[in-house]
């Protein structure tokens, strides 16, 4: 607990830009030696900054960010793997399931980086009163700051299951801290609470200034609500817990659960998301104008900074980051994480079917990558996909196969045949092109409709259900089929519904952080993540044909979960500082 104690003064030495008028002054930091909680907020501009130093952290554990060029949750996953492949590298030890309490490497940041911002907080919120600033603008950024506590204490609460609810306290170095974990019900109901006390502070979503997009308003409170209310419904928390090869400790069950099943959890989170829904502030990001270019509103929504869509982005300024970290080197890019293909093939055909069972004039094997779902190749760079060069903004093609050059499958031992697309612009490489005025989408509406699909469907209203997957399919550019249902059988049982679901979140929000948590709270990483990743090796032919194999990847093929992966540790020492934390099973 002493890391609760750790960041007394560390927020007030941080001071960051988060604007949406100036993006490239987003990092920015104002340091000193001399500030402490008196003279900054004493100053309406320093308390301002200091708030903005609490959303700096916001997207930092996401996506390529999280551990550098050394992987995300898509590589501890089964979406990708990465260029870094030895035993002590974070993902590897994620994905390996070599995790340890007294190794906190892959979950270090999310601990510390939660618990100092709470700090930060709670230090805001004892000292606002202080400032002298409009009491319009005090409500504003208090309920910012509620906002953002509820977003750090989840991302914690996601990992270890319930922690300390130390509310507003801020203790010293010299307290003796006892307070246990609470349940995991009781974080939820104060998470839940301060979402909807937050939100009673905060700007209706359309209200908010240009210049504030990116800082807390009552959307972005009702979709969080709706997340953490779908992820306690789901059968890892909606359960009594169960381990068979790890022992259980009885004190910490309803810590990491609520240790009975409840249908009426599903209902609550269903009324959260319809809230956002029937809010109207957002939209999907639909373009099917353009038949060549089927889906395209799913490609132009991730390089767009200002959309309908988005609802918590993570704020950047203008940027290549995305292509300069996943470009084929051909484009200059680092490819520090490439695609496996098992993954890849959870992405259907054109018609909405799955490749599996489609029927050849659909789907032939041995031409892979014609006639998929749009979204296929709006999220990979494939054999003989074109795309610009540093030196021509004419596109020309990505070449893949055994003896290509640069980008070929045998050039590296971590190429899968098969490069990152998603976030890319095409108009851009690795060091050349447009600079993408882009920001990163920590909720977005597309994920709020599925949410609600998959609640409609475990209450058994599987149409209705349907209808929302319905609308994802029609804007990625499924063709709707004579029925209208985008490839969707109609009759459907609620079985198929939910494995049907499962998939479109699978395809839809590929590498957006979400494979990582769907399959622990869903309970199926015991089957989804024991398994070899894969690559495809392509052949080029004397005749300029092209042949397909499915192998296994170089390093680190074979994945494992064990029972006690569904949570992180807590680290060792936090156990021994106080008898009252309780570790988590396995551990």
């Amino acid at each position: 607990m002493k890391k609760i104690e750790k960041y007394i003064l560390f927020g007030l030495l941080t001071a960051g830009v988060y604007t949406a008028c100036k993006p490239k002054d987003l990092l920015d930091k104002t340091e000193t030696t001399t500030l402490n909680e008196q003279v900054v907020f004493s100053d309406s501009v320093r308390t301002f900054n200091f708030v903005t130093a609490i959303y700096s952290d916001v997207g930092l554990y996401n996506f390529q960010k999280r551990w550098g060029n050394g992987g995300s949750l898509a590589e501890c996953a089964d979406e990708g793997t990465s260029r870094l492949f030895g035993g002590t590298q974070p993902y590897v030890v994620v994905a390996l399931s070599t995790t340890s309490a007294n190794s906190t490497g892959p979950y270090s940041n999310v601990y510390d980086g939660g618990w100092k911002n709470i700090r930060r907080v709670n230090t805001f919120l004892k000292n606002i009163g202080k400032t002298p600033m409009a009491e319009e603008m005090k409500t504003q950024l208090k309920g910012e700051v509620r906002y953002l506590r509820a977003w750090y204490y989840w991302q914690m609460l996601q990992y270890f299951g319930g922690l300390p609810l130390i509310k507003d306290s801020i203790y010293s170095n010299t307290d003796n801290i006892t307070q246990p974990r609470a349940t995991y019900e009781a974080c939820v109901d104060y998470l839940v609470s301060e979402l909807d006390e937050a939100k009673a502070m905060l700007v209706e979503t359309p209200m908010q200034q240009e210049q504030d997009y990116g800082r807390a308003n009552q959307g972005m409170c009702m979709a969080l609500k709706a997340r953490i209310l779908l992820y306690a419904a789901s059968p890892l928390i909606n359960s009594k817990p169960v381990y068979n090869t790890v022992s259980l400790n009885p004190a910490v069950e309803k810590v990491i659960s609520y240790g009975n099943f409840d249908a009426a959890r599903w209902q609550r989170a269903l009324d959260a998301c319809n809230d956002v829904i029937n809010s109207g502030w957002y939209s999907l990001v639909e373009d099917n104008s353009n038949a060549q270019r089927p889906g395209d509103g799913f490609y132009k929504l991730f390089i767009t900074r200002f959309n309908s869509e988005f609802i918590f982005p993570a704020m950047f300024g203008t940027n290549r980051a995305m292509e300069s970290n996943y470009l084929p080197a051909s484009r200059n890019g680092s490819v520090n994480s490439s695609p496996t293909y098992n993954y890849s093939k959870k992405f259907g055909t054109i018609t909405g079917k799955p490749i599996a069972t489609a029927p050849i004039s659909e789907y032939d094997p041995a031409k892979p990558f014609v006639g998929r779902d749009p979204r296929f190749g709006y999220t990979y760079i494939f054999n003989g996909a074109l795309w610009r060069t540093s030196n021509s903004s004419t596109r020309t093609p990505v070449w893949t196969h055994v003896g290509a050059p640069m980008d070929g499958f045998d050039v590296s031992l971590v190429y899968t045949g098969m490069f990152w697309r998603k976030f890319c612009n095409e108009t851009s490489t690795g060091n050349a092109g447009t600079n993408t005025d882009r920001v990163m989408p920590l909720i977005r509406f597309g994920d709020i409709l599925l949410m609600a699909a998959e609640a409609l469907i475990e209450l058994n209203r599987v149409e209705e259900g349907i209808d929302h997957i319905i609308a994802i399919r029609k804007r990625a550019g499924i063709k709707p089929g004579g029925d209208d249902r985008y490839g969707i059988p109609s009759g459907i049982s609620q079985a198929d519904a939910r494995e049907l679901l499962r998939n479109e979140r699978a395809v839809e929000l590929s590498y957006e952080d979400s494979r990582f948590w769907d399959v622990r709270r869903w309970k199926t990483a015991m089957q989804e993540l024991n398994a070899t990743m894969t690559r495809i090796k392509i052949t080029k032919e004397t005749n300029g044909s092209f042949t397909y194999e499915e192998v296994s990847l170089n390093k680190n093929p074979v994945h494992y979960f064990f029972e006690q992966n569904y949570f992180f540790p807590l680290p060792v020492s936090e156990i021994m500082k106080n008898p009252n934390m309780i570790q988590n099973p396995g551990y």
